[in-house]
């Protein structure tokens, strides 16, 4: 949808009063020095894998096998990462609550759970996250990143970024009660996360192709909305990608921000609090 050269001087005067979505991309992590965020500091203590369990035996998800290595020692790869939110389900491969704003991350081979160290090749940032979940499904991809750690990565707007994946080494034997490869959830180690209140969204469409979400992110930066962002979910199963806009700053309305996009010529968007 074209938008017109007077529309685009009305959203520019709305972006320095109700909107001013141009500086919003996330939980602000601003990256220090050495080009790691903040949170690349917290502590991520795992104790050894527990081989046994069930998360880590061979298992199988749309008809392809995959066989979880016995040890993530020496474990350094290069490859594309995608991040994955809110829909992705409640729980992660090991029964832990999975928090979209924790520092974790899936992986369809490393043993669970696992500490590693990923770093975003496109700016050098760098975060420890902790590997307690399973995927990603999705030909091409290494690995995917909580919403959290993605976005101190710098590669939440995007949706995927290339990364060096380092895995540490555990610091403990297994929890106790592992005996026959069962442990209860509250003796597994979780995720740090930065604390933050919930955020409200505006979402515009969601798809199964991630060229059809990347053309309406363009569509929406081309007409000068800022803060656009690729997120990847699973709904009933099946891989979508929503594109949504925000986070709207502290004090603006969401029905007041929709019905301006209206004015601009934007109709299909609704808020969502995450």
């Amino acid at each position: 949808m074209a938008v017109s050269g007077a529309r685009r001087t009305v959203y520019t005067v709305l972006g320095l009063s109700t909107l001013v979505l141009s500086g919003c991309a996330g939980v602000s992590t601003s990256p220090t020095a050495n080009g790691a965020s903040p949170s690349a500091s917290a502590a991520c203590a795992t104790p050894a894998p527990d081989l046994r369990a069930a998360y880590n035996r061979p298992y199988q998800v749309h008809g392809r096998t995959y066989a979880p290595l016995n040890s993530s020692a020496g474990y350094a790869v290069r490859g594309m990462a995608s991040w994955y939110g809110w829909e992705s389900g409640s729980t992660t491969a090991m029964g832990t609550p999975f928090r979209p704003r924790a520092f974790s991350a899936a992986s369809r081979d490393l043993p669970l759970p696992t500490c590693a160290r990923v770093t975003n090749l496109s700016n050098g940032r760098s975060v420890i996250v902790l590997v307690n979940d399973r995927g990603p499904f999705v030909d091409g991809r290494a690995m995917d990143l909580s919403y959290g750690a993605a976005n101190a990565l710098g590669m939440a707007g995007q949706g995927v970024a290339p990364v060096e994946i380092v895995a540490l080494a555990a610091v403990a034997a297994p929890p106790p009660g592992t005996s026959r490869g069962t442990v209860t959830a509250a003796a597994l180690p979780m995720a740090p996360e930065i604390p933050a209140p919930s955020q409200t969204f505006l979402q515009t469409g969601a798809f199964s192709r991630v060229n059809n979400a990347t053309r309406e992110r363009n569509r929406l930066l081309h007409a000068g909305i800022r803060g656009v962002l690729i997120v990847p979910g699973l709904v009933n199963g099946q891989q979508y990608y929503k594109v949504q806009i925000g986070p709207l700053p502290g004090g603006v309305a969401a029905v007041q921000v929709i019905a301006e996009l209206r004015q601009m010529g934007f109709h299909d968007f609704y808020s969502i609090e995450q």
